[in-house]
């Protein structure tokens, strides 16, 4: 138990000598820090302080605009055609509409190109 207490206190008596050991802090007199000028960036005299310049918010000041709201519009689906009957230069349709066979494929009086597709005129 005494070689406890010992070497704490060999350990706090070798801290105290080396803390005495070091160089010893100086401080400057006021009047000597005060009377040396100020660093100045290019050399010269310093600048003057000056505020940052404000600039205004425009925070609130700036609305969107209202778009109006777009038209929906809902296009029904176009009833299916049928092929009723073919034959060598083309095919009825159940609606009444011819469709002309020209090569492997089928055409609408309107030009649009089709394809019998399971008796179900498909025309894109």
């Amino acid at each position: 138990m005494h070689t406890g207490i010992a070497a704490v206190g060999f350990i706090l008596f070798s801290a105290g000598s080396w803390a005495s050991a070091q160089a010893p802090l100086v401080a400057e007199p006021a009047s000597a820090a005060a009377s040396a000028p100020a660093p100045t960036r290019g050399g010269g005299a310093p600048r003057p302080y000056r505020a940052p310049i404000q600039v205004p918010s425009a925070a609130g000041q700036i609305t969107s605009p209202a778009l109006p709201a777009p038209p929906i519009t809902v296009t029904p689906a176009p009833r299916p055609t049928f092929s009723t009957t073919c034959d060598n230069t083309g095919c009825w349709g159940s609606d009444g509409t011819r469709y002309n066979a020209i090569g492997g494929a089928l055409v609408r009086p309107d030009g649009s190109m089709c394809q019998n597709v399971g008796g179900v005129m498909q025309c894109p």
